[in-house]
């Protein structure tokens, strides 16, 4: 960079050279993109189809069904604990490096199950140790696998404009949805030979193994942001970001949708089984267990192509913003749950989810994007911190959503309707979600441009 000297001995940029480099700021580039893209696809391949062979595992090997739920419980609960501590790292060890810790935690958290799923099939254990041993080496990935998700997000709102982060978060999203469509059909596919139920955990750890390796050889990290160390008033204003008032209601919006979307998957599945059984009577329980299973594959298979649709397809077509999408997509997932409700059989079931996990797909860019446009760029770390504890905790509640649908079949379903339809209520009345991302100017982003300049300059000297 060239730089003139006044005559009192300042050097000072002319401003042609100034805006000049502004516009050569490194952006997010194709490649990094497509990298992050297959890291999140990946997980979520590997975490479905865990989730779609997991209860013929338990049931191979003998493990209660509630004892399988409790592995994905535990693992939540520590994701959501572990989250924070990884955001903080950020600044202190770089995006790249989490990504890594985050793929290599995800890649022995499946090596080691696989291992643990092979000796209770070989009967080298009793079931409850085989739990155990299952429950601690699923319990990695929730400690270290955590690290990729801030990580990412933080890279991706780094290197885009305010403008262009609701498009890149959308197509990220688009990773993990695309993930939930094609793990439960990849694992079938690596149940073979002497692997038998453990072939997909050994395939789906070789797989991050490959991606972590490219991370460490592709994915460049040029210091485009680099958060100087934090003076000490400054850290106690950061530890505050929970509770700044311009972030606080995407997080409540955030939390609160996570709880329905989970408990809506919770509980669906048993409402198909019943649905079925209602439908065929005349069928002996192994022969419906199987024809309903088929079932909830459709409407999983239904609901991630709905996903895809609302983040490749009607996001960027209509080029939604983030007020509109808050609004949207607790809309039309509230309506998508009274339908699974009111569902007289099983398509209409099938059809109500589709609808609201369309509603889901569209809300949830909408708070992510909106939490990180409420926020200065140096706590970007800490947002993507904070979303994904709630990502985790939020599945503590999904078994309460069960319990009362045992107790009466539609109630979950109208709760969540309630609660959705009140998040709509709610992105229409706060002042801040209904102002969100309408200060974004051309002048804003010149101001971003010239912010990563700043930051580059000092980085290099």
């Amino acid at each position: 960079m060239k730089y003139f000297r006044r005559p009192d001995g300042v050097k000072f940029q002319p401003p042609a050279l100034a805006r000049s480099h502004v516009s050569d700021v490194p952006k997010l580039s194709r490649r990094a993109f497509v990298i992050i893209f297959s890291v999140s696809m990946t997980t979520a391949i590997g975490n479905n189809g865990l989730q779609s062979v997991l209860p013929s595992i338990g049931r191979a090997i003998g493990i209660a069904d509630s004892m399988v739920a409790a592995i994905f419980s535990l693992s939540s609960l520590l994701w959501a604990a572990s989250s924070p501590f990884w955001a903080r790292q950020l600044d202190l060890r770089g995006r790249k490096p989490l990504m890594i810790v985050g793929l290599a935690g995800f890649a022995v958290s499946m090596m080691l199950c696989g291992l643990v799923v092979s000796a209770g099939l070989a009967d080298l254990s009793t079931p409850t140790i085989v739990f155990g041993f299952f429950l601690v080496c699923r319990a990695i990935y929730g400690l270290f696998g955590s690290a990729t998700s801030p990580a990412s997000q933080t890279y991706i709102a780094e290197r885009t404009c305010p403008a262009e982060r609701t498009r890149w978060m959308s197509s990220i999203a688009g990773a993990s949805s695309l993930g939930t469509v094609v793990g439960p059909v990849l694992a079938p596919l690596f149940i073979i030979g002497v692997f038998g139920f453990a072939g997909p955990l050994y395939a789906f750890a070789l797989i991050a193994t490959i991606m972590l390796i490219i991370v460490a050889l592709y994915l460049d990290e040029a210091p485009i942001l680099v958060t100087k160390p934090p003076l000490r008033s400054d850290k106690v204003a950061r530890k505050q970001v929970w509770l700044q008032s311009n972030f606080a209601p995407f997080i409540v919006y955030g939390f609160l949708l996570f709880v329905c979307q989970n408990a809506l998957a919770q509980t669906l599945g048993f409402l198909i089984i019943d649905k079925t059984s209602k439908a065929l009577p005349e069928l002996p329980s192994s022969a419906l267990l199987h024809i309903a299973q088929g079932h909830i594959e459709i409407a999983m298979v239904g609901g991630a192509l709905a996903s895809l649709l609302a983040l490749w397809g009607l996001i960027p077509m209509f080029r939604m913003t983030p007020k509109v999408l808050l609004r949207w997509g607790a809309g039309l997932a509230s309506l998508g749950s009274v339908l699974v409700a009111l569902s007289p059989n099983y398509a209409t079931a099938i059809v109500g989810y589709a609808l609201a996990s369309l509603g889901f797909a569209l809300a949830r860019p909408g708070f992510i994007v909106g939490a990180s446009l409420s926020v200065p760029m140096k706590d970007q770390g800490r947002v993507a911190g904070a979303i994904g504890a709630i990502s985790g905790v939020n599945v503590l509640f999904a078994p309460f959503a069960v319990s009362l649908y045992e107790v009466f079949a539609p109630a979950p379903f109208f709760l969540e309707s309630v609660v959705l339809a009140g998040l709509l209520a709610y992105a229409c009345l706060s002042p801040t979600l209904r102002n969100v991302g309408s200060r974004v100017t051309n002048h804003e982003q010149i101001k971003f441009r010239t912010a990563l300049e700043s930051n580059d300059h000092d980085a290099g000297k």
